[in-house]
């Protein structure tokens, strides 16, 4: 699944989705998963064993926590960037001429994982964005580069 996305850019065969919190004594808001250090971390309540036979809306949240895989295996400093949350809002807003890299790691895997929902699944009304359902050339416009080149770090935030 998220090959389709990320192509070769990413060591799938490092990925590791734990059916656990990262963070100790229950500091993790049990509907958030997080992904600081190229695995995925999901509280039990969510965790699946298979995300890509699961509904729309998991595989959309799947994919968002991949976009930090693929932020993390590309060297972006996911963990660090994260710790500190000030300015990293998950909105994003398409406009024609600008690049995946101009948007927050947040605001990119919203991004990445409506445009997955969008062109991948034909599922709209999971999308974060949902003013942005009927954008899929806007989105291939401004994901041109990623689309081409996933491993290219000038996609990163």
């Amino acid at each position: 699944m998220a090959r389709k996305l990320f192509k070769d850019a990413l060591d799938y065969t490092v990925v590791k989705v734990h059916n656990d919190e990262y963070l100790p004594f229950g500091l993790q808001p049990d509907d958030t998963a997080m992904a600081p250090n190229g695995e995925i971390y999901f509280n039990p309540a969510h965790f699946k064993e298979d995300f890509s036979q699961e509904s729309n809306r998991s595989k959309r949240w799947f994919m968002h926590e991949m976009v930090h895989v693929w932020q993390y295996q590309l060297g972006y400093p996911v963990r660090l960037r994260g710790a500190i949350r000030i300015g990293l809002d998950y909105g994003y807003e398409l406009k024609t001429g600008r690049t995946l890299g101009r948007y927050n790691m947040e605001a990119q895997g919203d991004l990445l994982a409506d445009y997955f929902a969008l062109r991948h699944l034909n599922a709209p009304t999971v999308m974060q964005q949902k003013q942005h359902a009927k954008d899929l050339t806007l989105f291939e416009e401004v994901l041109n580069a990623f689309l081409r080149d996933p491993a290219d770090t000038t996609n990163l935030p």
